[in-house]
């Protein structure tokens, strides 16, 4: 008793048992933010995109070139014979939805949400108020029954008996999808243990970026190399070009706590957004501005390394450190091997590399008393490397699942190699790692 949509003649109004498009849009949003699709942004994409196209009766806008150019940013000139995005997309999302209608919220779910195997066509609707209606209209049809005589009893006893059904039925659905994608998700259960307390915490995750100091030129240069260069619209945007003769100390002129770097703002996007997700919020702010107060019992997340003076106080006594060589290239020193091995990504001066290393660190037994989170590379490349995947069920699942069993329950510490390619950093790659 599924139908694609459900328009009544006034909004929020049941036609027939169906819910209304104002209970779908309701429920559609307790999907999205649910722990089974948290973390999937194209799978909240996809689900999202398909109920409100169902809704507006544009079944056209359905079809799986239509979706591949919306929802997945595939050109419209795409061979989709060779290009399954969409349909295993759609198998993630029923997996997703089985996942949530068997969880303690979807199972008193008003309204139901399926994607019928091969289509991406949407259902819609209210099963355990159409199966006690049903219960109740078969009472009446019974010869010398009355359906008043039915007792609340009774009527409770019987829709519960459906919800054991419908909990049943989507047990076996989500045994179908399991079997059909062949895993059961333990990335996103590793993810999940990863986060757990800042899931779990009422509280705004305390994110402190690093405060790098900028240096600009004094009004003196600034002056010198326009008459040099001539005018020019932006000319803070123009590099100086003055002999070193005409330069001393004096005309760099330092400027902090008014910059981030790039990576820094990165990895704090991608995790504001993967939490904003499930309704949960942060707090960002210049690690230059906290003080030990500000971290004392909250859960923090600490962006950067050696431009971040809380990263560099708070990890003195960690097996995996931040450091300087004796050439002064930044380094990441593993102080509990009896060789002292390090990573090492070596300066050219202009900030240019082809690779990074990226310390991801998950604390426990923090000075703070919360749990102490760390994403930070030896350059930009590598904090933003750490930031995105840190915010990754799927990527950075499928690293944690390469760690020794009880990891969730100690201190960790994870290194990663980054590939720098035209400037942007690849996905890291699991290095190291310690437990204690």
């Amino acid at each position: 008793m599924n139908r694609p949509v459900s328009h009544g003649p006034e909004d929020g109004v049941r036609e027939n048992g169906f819910p209304s498009p104002e209970e779908i849009m309701r429920q559609l949003q307790l999907i999205l933010r649910s722990s089974s699709f948290q973390g999937s942004r194209r799978c909240q994409q996809f689900l999202e995109y398909a109920c409100e196209k169902a809704l507006e009766g544009d079944t056209g806008a359905l079809k799986e070139r239509a979706i591949a150019v919306q929802v997945f940013g595939r050109r419209p000139e795409t061979t989709l014979g060779d290009d399954t995005i969409v349909r295993v997309g759609a198998r993630e999302v029923r997996k997703r939805l089985a996942q949530f209608y068997v969880s303690p919220e979807g199972l008193s779910a008003p309204v139901h949400i399926n994607l019928p195997p091969g289509s991406y066509v949407p259902e819609f609707s209210c099963p355990l108020e159409y199966k006690a209606a049903t219960l109740h209209e078969e009472v009446a049809e019974e010869p010398g029954s009355v359906a008043a005589e039915i007792s609340p009893k009774s009527r409770r006893s019987r829709l519960g008996i459906w919800v054991a059904l419908s909990a049943i039925l989507a047990i076996g659905a989500l045994a179908i999808v399991t079997r059909t994608t062949g895993r059961s998700d333990p990335k996103l259960e590793a993810f999940r243990l990863f986060w757990g307390p800042v899931f779990n915490s009422p509280d705004p995750l305390l994110i402190g970026v690093s405060h790098p100091i900028v240096y600009q030129p004094s009004h003196r240069i600034a002056m010198l190399n326009a008459q040099r260069l001539g005018p020019a619209p932006f000319p803070m945007q123009r590099e100086i070009q003055l002999p070193p003769e005409e330069i001393n100390g004096s005309d760099m002129v330092p400027v902090p706590n008014q910059f981030v770097g790039f990576g820094d703002m990165v990895a704090a996007n991608e995790t504001t957004q993967m939490l904003a997700r499930r309704g949960q919020k942060v707090h960002v702010a210049l690690a230059s501005s906290l003080n030990f107060a500000d971290l004392r019992g909250s859960n923090t997340y600490l962006i950067g390394s050696l431009t971040n003076h809380w990263t560099m106080e708070l990890s003195q006594n960690w097996p995996f450190q931040f450091g300087w060589t004796d050439r002064r290239d930044a380094a990441i020193r593993d102080t509990s091997s009896p060789t002292a091995r390090q990573w090492i990504v070596a300066s050219n001066g202009d900030g240019v590399t082809p690779e990074d290393y990226s310390l991801i660190c998950r604390v426990r037994d923090s000075p703070t008393g919360g749990l102490l989170i760390v994403a930070a590379g030896l350059k930009q490349f590598g904090t933003e490397a750490a930031g995105r995947i840190i915010a990754d069920p799927d990527a950075f699942g499928a690293i944690l699942q390469k760690l020794p069993p009880g990891w969730q329950d100690r201190n960790l510490q994870i290194v990663v190699h980054v590939r720098v390619i035209g400037n942007s950093p690849a996905r890291p790659e699991l290095t190291a790692w310690r437990v204690w």
